[in-house]
């Protein structure tokens, strides 16, 4: 499998601490989902210590009903996270510390036949731009 990757970048106002929990929280990606794809999170699953082990969305994706299984493949406190979903992608948050704020970075990997996929039909280039800003507004509200 050849990997293609898409990565992102986004300053925000608010300590690393506060950017990594509103980023390990499932239920915020699929609010930050397209409306259009109407996501849902059916399920997640959590050790003993409440940290997710995995977590089921539902959505629309080319105009079919989809059901994707997340897996947590690494989980750093304070770090980074990599879920990797059953329909192939592997996405990765991690926060770093800058200045008096944090750097939230973006990974989206996937063989290069899906990224062709994407780039055809659903562009999710523009859908992370438009997730992370969403983080950024919503972490900054809560500092």
């Amino acid at each position: 499998m050849v990997a293609s990757k898409h990565h992102h970048v986004i300053g925000v106002d608010a300590p690393p601490g506060k950017v990594f929990a509103y980023a390990a929280d499932p239920a915020h990606l699929i609010a930050a989902m397209p409306e259009a794809n109407r996501p849902e999170l059916v399920e997640v699953a959590r050790t003993e210590d409440g940290v997710v082990k995995s977590f089921t969305v539902e959505y629309r994706s080319v105009g079919m009903h989809r059901r994707a299984v997340f897996t947590r493949e690494e989980y750093v406190p304070g770090e980074r996270i990599v879920d990797h979903s059953s329909v192939g992608p592997v996405f990765t948050y991690a926060v770093k510390p800058e200045g008096k704020g944090t750097t939230l970075s973006f990974d989206w990997d996937a063989a290069r036949w899906l990224k062709a996929l994407d780039a055809v039909f659903t562009h999710s280039d523009r859908d992370i731009d438009d997730a992370l800003a969403t983080y950024k507004r919503e972490i900054e509200a809560m500092a």
